[in-house]
């Protein structure tokens, strides 16, 4: 046979692995729409929150405003 065509044929070495590296990074497309996604959640989390302190100042802001026209309404009864 040719060396040449030997040499492509032969088993190639297995490098050693080193325990402390780093996981080899795998899957790369799944662990980025991962991490959008988390990051989608964050800012959806973030904003329900806000929309829930808006709520209840605007609640806060309501009974106010019914209070202060009932007791107007009531003035204006009894001033009659």
């Amino acid at each position: 046979m040719n060396p040449a065509m030997l040499k492509i044929m032969r088993a190639k070495k297995k490098r050693p692995v080193d325990p402390n590296a780093p996981p080899r990074p795998n899957l790369l497309s799944q662990d980025k729409k991962l991490r959008e996604q988390e990051q989608t959640m964050q800012d959806l989390h973030q904003e329900v929150s806000f929309l829930k302190d808006k709520l209840s100042s605007l609640e806060v802001k309501l009974r106010t405003q019914d209070n202060l026209l009932s007791q107007m309404l009531s003035r204006l009864i009894r001033n009659k």
